[in-house]
C-alpha cells in the first residue's frame, strides 16, 4: 500500500522537475540505507584450500585466580570423600556456575591451589594436562594407581557491541569458535560491522587488541579462530547504519509530502 501511494504520487505530479526531483530523492534514500550483502556475509571469500588449513586449538596456561575443578579418583570410597569435598557438600547432579565457584580450587598469589591431604601445589604456567600429571605424582603417595581429572571451571567469554544478547557467557566446553561465542550472542545484528570486530585478549598479563575479519576465509586459519578464557569480542556498528522500516517510512512520505508541495509551487508560478 505504502508503494502504491508513493506510486500514484508520482503519477499526479504534473512538473517535470518536481518528478526529477522525488526521483532522485528516493534514489538517493535506496542508496545510503542499503547495505552490500559482502559486508553481511560470514566467510563470503572462502576457497577450498582454506578449509584445510584450521589452527590447533591453544591450550589454556593455568593463570593467578583461576579456578579448577579437581577429582581424584581411587578404588576406595573413603579415600574419594576425602579427596573429594563436593561430593560431601554438594549432592546436586547439576552443574552450574556457583558450584564451580565453590567446590573448585583457586589458583592463589603463589600460583598455588590447596588439596585435600595432599598440600600445596603449584601449577601456575601449566597446561591443564601438566597440572593434572603433577596432582598424580603427589597423590600417588595416598593412593594406589589414582586417576586425576583437572577442568579448568571459569572459562568464560564477553561479547559486546552489534549483537542481539550482549553478555558474559561461562563455557563448559574445550575449543570454543569466534562463531561459537557469537551464536550465544544471539548473532550479530543488522547493524553490526563484520570486517572489523575488535578482540581484546589477556597475554602476559597485559591486554592486546586485535581486529578480524569475519567475511574473509582467512579467519579460518587466524589465531582468533578459538577464543581464549577471558576475551573480549566487541562487534563494531557499521559506519551508515540502515534505515529501519518505519523511519524509511516516514522519510520517504516527508519526500512525497515535500514533492507535491513543490509541484504545486511550480505550478502556482506558472500560472
Amino acid at each position: 500500500m505504502f508503494l502504491l501511494s508513493l506510486w500514484t504520487n508520482f503519477l499526479s505530479m504534473t512538473n517535470l522537475q518536481a518528478k526529477y526531483c522525488f526521483f532522485l530523492s528516493i534514489l538517493s534514500c535506496l542508496i545510503f540505507s542499503c547495505t552490500p550483502v559482502n559486508k553481511i556475509t560470514y566467510i563470503n571469500n572462502n576457497t577450498q584450500a582454506a578449509w584445510d588449513m584450521s589452527p590447533l586449538p591453544p591450550k589454556h596456561h593455568i593463570e593467578i585466580g583461576d579456578i579448577l575443578m579437581v577429582k581424584v579418583i581411587s578404588r576406595n570410597d573413603e579415600s574419594n570423600k576425602i579427596f573429594n569435598l563436593e561430593t560431601n557438600t554438594n549432592n546436586s547432579s547439576t552443574t552450574t556456575a556457583a558450584n564451580l565457584y565453590l567446590n573448585g580450587f583457586t589458583v592463589n598469589q603463589e600460583g598455588s591451589i590447596d588439596l585435600p591431604k595432599v598440600g600445596k601445589v603449584v601449577l601456575l604456567n601449566l597446561t591443564l594436562e601438566q597440572a593434572k600429571e603433577k596432582i598424580m605424582k603427589a597423590a600417588v603417595e595416598y593412593l594406589i594407581d589414582p586417576y586425576v581429572i583437572v577442568k579448568l571451571a571459569n572459562f568464560e567469554v564477553t561479547v559486546l557491541g552489534e549483537v542481539n544478547l550482549a553478555g558474559t557467557y561461562p563455557v563448559y566446553k574445550e575449543n570454543l569458535t569466534i562463531f561459537d561465542a557469537l551464536a550465544m550472542a544471539g548473532d550479530i545484528n543488522d547493524y553490526g560491522n563484520l570486517r572489523k570486530v575488535k578482540i581484546v585478549r589477556s597475554k602476559n598479563n597485559k591486554k592486546e587488541v586485535s581486529f578480524i575479519d569475519l567475511t574473509d576465509s582467512k579467519i579460518l586459519s587466524s589465531n582468533f579462530y578459538y577464543l581464549n578464557n577471558k576475551d573480549l569480542v566487541y562487534v563494531q556498528p557499521l559506519k551508515f547504519k540502515g534505515l529501519k522500516k518505519s523511519q524509511s517510512q516516514l522519510f520517504l512520505s516527508s519526500l512525497t509530502t515535500f514533492a507535491v508541495l513543490f509541484n504545486a509551487y511550480l505550478n502556482f508560478n506558472k500560472d
